[in-house]
């Protein structure tokens, strides 16, 4: 069966065992796919329309989050590049 998708989505799949794992690692190796380590909830990947409500949460969820400089934040990046880099060579 062939299914026309768009030419990337984000979809939510549930493994039933390690070889399911096994064989997205095997795409994922070929670049084929990217899998996602993240809050699936999240407003940055596709998903459904928010209602206001649901808009007003965020908003105040957002508001009443910590933030950091952008001075701070270039600095924890730079930190991790270095430590990534590292574990590359």
């Amino acid at each position: 069966m062939h299914t026309n998708f768009k030419a990337m989505q984000t979809i939510l799949i549930e493994l039933k065992n390690n070889k399911a794992f096994e064989e997205l690692h095997n795409l994922e190796e070929k670049k084929l796919i990217r899998i996602i380590n993240e809050d699936y909830s999240s407003y940055a990947l596709p998903g459904k329309p928010l209602n206001e409500e649901e808009f007003r949460a965020w908003v105040e969820y957002a508001e009443n989050t910590t933030t950091v400089s952008l001075n701070e934040a270039k600095q924890l990046w730079e930190a991790r590049k270095k430590k990534l880099q590292n574990l590359i060579r």
